[in-house]
């Protein structure tokens, strides 16, 4: 069986479409470990956490990053995790951790990059007066949103919209993104080539239903 970690740091939003994509893969898989660094989430917030156990870990608790990576990457080793999914996972992840993982660790980003990468992405879209911003989903490697690129999708910017708005906005695409590309990975259909995505064969990359 497929196992498959979900990591975030804020409300948990991106959630649904793993749990999705787990529930329709065409091959056995679960959701088998969610991660918390927001030591002010509760379950009940989101309904779609209860009944499922969440790790709450305190970046704060430990001395280093490394610390802290190591502790993740003991979770995930003990899991025997085939694909970690970074849905607002705000944590910069050490070299070591990257060079492990890196190649079953899948980010969102809110913006189309490289353009916009680090933080308050949606906000510097709207500074700088962008018309259309967008989402992408990559790889992780050693540098920072710099990973294989999975997948992109355009978010048009419209008068008056506010950072809340643009990342309602994001969401709904990431989450797209994100049931395709589990789909995508579990299925064997796509792989690494440098730093480049390779589809076996792109159109059988599947929508949400």
């Amino acid at each position: 069986m497929k196992k498959v970690a979900f990591l975030f740091s804020g409300r948990g939003s991106l959630i649904q479409s793993v749990i999705n994509a787990v529930d329709k893969s065409r091959i056995t898989a679960e959701l088998s470990v969610i991660i918390t660094n927001n030591i002010e989430f509760t379950s009940s917030s989101n309904p779609l956490f209860l009944g499922r156990k969440v790790n709450m870990v305190n970046h704060k608790d430990f001395s280093s990053r490394s610390a802290f990576d190591e502790h993740i990457a003991g979770i995930l080793r003990a899991n025997q995790i085939d694909l970690v999914i970074l849905g607002g996972f705000r944590r910069i992840f050490t070299r070591e951790f990257a060079m492990e993982f890196g190649s079953i660790t899948m980010n969102t980003h809110p913006s189309l990059l490289p353009a916009l990468p680090g933080d308050k992405a949606q906000q510097k879209s709207l500074d700088m007066g962008l018309r259309i911003t967008g989402a992408t989903l990559h790889f992780i490697n050693e540098e920072v949103d710099a990973g294989p690129i999975i997948d992109q999708e355009p978010v048009r910017i419209y008068n008056g919209m506010t950072e809340n708005d643009l990342r309602q906005a994001i969401i709904e695409v990431e989450q797209k993104m994100i049931y395709r590309a589990i789909l995508s990975f579990l299925d064997g259909n796509l792989m690494i080539s440098g730093n480049k995505i390779i589809y076996k064969d792109y159109m059988n990359v599947q929508n949400p239903e």
